[in-house]
């Protein structure tokens, strides 16, 4: 029996991982003309309680074992300087582990060895080596890995190209086509310069950045960031001058417009009425800060529909009036989504409840603006992380024409916390990553960036990005990441503006919009769905609602869970399932905390003898916390994490360990974690059929002693024609509970966000 250090697939503790150097995790797709050189890691210089081990099974019958600490040194020869992938062989025991990795000295971010009982490939493209003996250093992190061999290949043949080079559209206007056409004309052979402008009231002017881009280098940018999120929001928004400035920039200077959209919502929604105005202040688009279900805004018939549609609604009219232009918009709606990785990482509210959701949040937004509103001048930009979760974000090839990466890796948080320092790496292998990723199918982007890295960087590494599009200057030393040094130095600048690799806003084709777009390839094309399913890959535990719990949400993963909580408790059930033979489990609940205003991963462990409910008091079962470099052994620190753990209503759950009755390890396969609830005050205890003392039990329509979807329905149907589906006289009386006599569908809408669990069955009768 033993526990493992939590695998932290969320929040800021995988950007640490992989933030320094936009380290590359993932299976290689790229074909290579070039000799493949192979190292044994037996022959590595080791430290610590590192052994050599035999093994029938691994290259050489050796292999190398890290667990609580040591550092490899293997040593590695090429032919040439230059890029190369560095193919590994190895394998977590016991679960998914990440240990530090270097080379020559320079610092690589984590690598993440997928647990095996074997040896897996894992694939880190786009390694600069110097022609000779070259040193890859692997540092005990998490520790508990094998590591068989490691494979060095030469990227000075890899092709840059991506196969979906067509509008995923299929009704995409002709200027869409042949700006699209455009993109993928140059992709891989130059990058396109952008730039994003400030919002409307910030702290200097619409045109700072691009009179000082002009002024400093000679070129405007080609492409120009806009955002419609202020001017569409329900809550407050109001025109402030986008479509115009579009018009202006495409129109009249022939450059490139894309638009993100930070929407806000309100923090209360729950209080919230459609249609009303309320200020900025009290919405926001954290994913923390608000109870807006991102799956109801994809979902007619919900209050969070309705504003989202509302939202959607004033867009449309926008895209059609630049639509009558003759404008495309490269569109990057609900960016950035998973956030720190995993499935509780987001900080947008577009994320807050997991990939899944997202992508059907995502599919909608899509079909909406497009089928609904008729909106066919768009190219679809969706945001992705290089995490081995990443993945699991995206909505798929049909709906999906550029993929951006979001690069600031001028903040290191290799230390758990954020550091300034400039940075012009190409991330090469964060783009190959991608590339790889997704099969090379879409264009990839540098959607948003702090420094843009510089020509020759570029051009040596073969980081082939599309376009970069610098964020803003923020007004102060930290955000200001045009023009603050420690983000593009005045000289970068002039370097990549004034370079031949640069497309800038006067090396635009005239006809850049007017141009015969090419004939779509038809093998290229992809179709979409009839039906949207959700991915294969994920699923859901869903089960017969009881009235005794409030019951949260499991999602499972393919090597992890994401545990929702339907509200802030002390206190929690999770339900397990132990397969036969197994009389022993446990495993981890981990999640992000801020203490002082600084990031902790919290790790809550739970422990399980046979299949059923398993009590969980978080600050009780606290195992350790980490602030991503090293645990945190400050008992100020852990009592203040601890007591933040009342505010989590978001878990990432892993299984660590299974033993048998005499107490030797055993398979984890069958163990499951099926679902999550907090206990109701005043219900009768689980399993029982019976109803309050009262016999008044708010939201059971059909007194059937349960609250969910089937209410809901009775009371659309008595609505409908109280004859035909009358209610019992108790059923009117539990039916009537959105605070507003009489039976009305909004019963029924406050009966499904009971059953959703967003609104307390404690709460009703809502008051008005």
């Amino acid at each position: 029996m033993y526990t493992k250090l939590f695998k932290k697939t969320g929040a800021a503790f995988m950007a640490a991982a992989i933030a320094v150097s936009g380290l590359a995790v993932c299976a290689s797709g790229l074909t290579r003309a070039a000799d493949t050189l192979k190292f044994e890691f037996e022959d590595a210089e080791i430290s610590g309680d590192i052994t050599v081990e035999d093994g029938a099974d691994a290259s050489g019958e050796k292999y190398l074992k890290m667990t609580e600490s040591g550092t490899i040194d293997l040593t590695v020869t090429v032919p040439e300087a230059g890029s190369y992938q560095l193919v590994f062989y190895a394998g977590g025991i016991g679960s998914d582990k990440q240990n530090n990795l270097a080379v020559n000295g320079s610092d690589q971010g984590a690598i993440g060895i997928p647990e095996s009982k074997g040896f897996e490939k894992i694939s880190i493209p786009a390694v600069a080596l110097k022609k000779g003996e070259n040193t890859i250093t692997i540092t005990k992190s998490w520790g508990w890995s094998n590591f068989d061999y490691v494979e060095v290949i030469s990227m000075a043949d890899a092709e840059i190209k991506a196969t979906q080079i067509y509008p995923s559209d299929e009704k995409a206007t002709r200027e869409t086509k042949a700006l699209m056409a455009y993109l993928a004309s140059v992709y891989g052979k130059n990058i396109i310069s952008g730039q994003q402008e400030i919002y409307s009231g910030g702290p200097h002017g619409l045109e700072t950045e691009f009179e000082y881009l002009k002024d400093t280098t000679g070129h405007y940018p080609a492409i120009r960031g806009f955002d419609y999120g202020n001017f569409c929001c329900p809550a407050f928004g109001s025109d402030d001058g986008s479509t115009k400035r579009v018009i202006e920039w495409v129109k009249e200077k022939n450059g490139i417009a894309t638009s993100s959209f930070h929407l806000n919502v309100p923090k209360d929604f729950a209080s919230y009425e459609i249609g009303d105005r309320i200020d900025w202040a009290k919405t926001t688009y954290g994913a923390k800060d608000t109870d807006f279900s991102p799956e109801n805004a994809a979902t007619p018939g919900t209050k969070e529909n309705q504003y989202y549609l509302q939202a959607l609604e004033t867009l449309a009219a926008e895209f059609k009036k630049l639509e009558a232009e003759g404008i495309p918009v490269i569109w990057r709606p609900l960016h950035e989504a998973e956030g720190g990785g995993g499935e509780t990482g987001s900080w947008f509210w577009w994320g807050r409840e997991g990939s899944d959701v997202y992508k059907k949040l995502w599919i909608y937004t899509y079909n909406t603006l497009t089928e609904k509103f008729g909106c066919h001048n768009l190219i679809w930009e969706w945001n992705s992380y290089n995490f081995s979760s990443s993945a699991d974000w995206y909505p798929g090839d049909a709906y999906v024409d550029i993929i951006g990466y979001d690069k600031y890796n001028c903040t290191d948080w290799s230390t758990g916390s954020a550091v300034l320092k400039h940075n012009d790496s190409a991330i090469a292998s964060t783009f190959y990553g991608i590339a790889e990723k997704y099969n090379n199918a879409k264009m990839i982007s540098m959607a948003e960036n702090d420094c843009f890295s510089t020509p020759d960087n570029l051009i040596n590494d073969k980081a082939g990005w599309l376009y970069f599009c610098t964020w803003y200057d923020g007004g102060s030393e930290n955000n200001n990441f045009l023009t603050g040094p420690v983000f593009n130095t005045k000289e970068d600048t002039i370097a990549m503006y004034q370079s031949d690799y640069c497309i800038t806003l006067d090396e635009l084709p005239a006809d850049l919009y007017t141009a015969e777009p090419p004939e779509a390839d038809p093998s290229a094309i992809v179709t979409k769905p009839a039906v949207t399913t959700a991915d294969p890959s994920i699923t859901t535990t869903t089960k017969a609602p009881d009235p005794t719990k409030n019951e949260g949400k499991v999602k499972k993963l393919k090597s992890s869970y994401q545990v929702t909580l339907p509200e802030k408790a002390d206190e929690f059930y999770l339900e397990v399932t132990l397969p036969a033979g197994v009389t022993y489990a446990n495993g981890g609940l981990g999640t992000n905390v801020k203490v002082g205003g600084k990031d902790y991963w919290v790790n809550v462990q739970w422990e399980a003898t046979k299949s059923g409910d398993i009590k969980v008091v978080p600050s009780k079962n606290f195992l350790n916390c980490s602030d991503g470099a090293e645990e945190v052994e400050d008992e100020a620190i852990i009592e203040a994490a601890k007591a933040a753990l009342a505010d989590i209503t978001s878990y990432e759950g892993q299984i660590w360990w299974a033993s048998d009755s005499a107490g030797d390890e055993a398979e984890k396969d069958g163990i499951e974690i099926t679902g999550v609830y907090v206990k109701k005050t005043g219900t009768a205890p689980t399993g029982t059929q019976t109803t309050p003392a009262d016999s008044t039990y708010y939201g059971d329509a059909n007194c059937d002693t349960k609250i969910n979807v089937a209410d809901a329905v009775a009371v659309l149907q008595y609505a409908a024609n109280k004859t035909k589906y009358a209610l019992t006289e108790q059923g009117l009386v539990n039916a009537d509970v959105d605070g507003e006599s009489g039976i009305t569908g909004s019963d029924a809408l406050t009966i499904q966000q009971v059953d959703a669990g967003m609104i307390k069955q404690a709460d009703l009768p809502l008051k008005k």
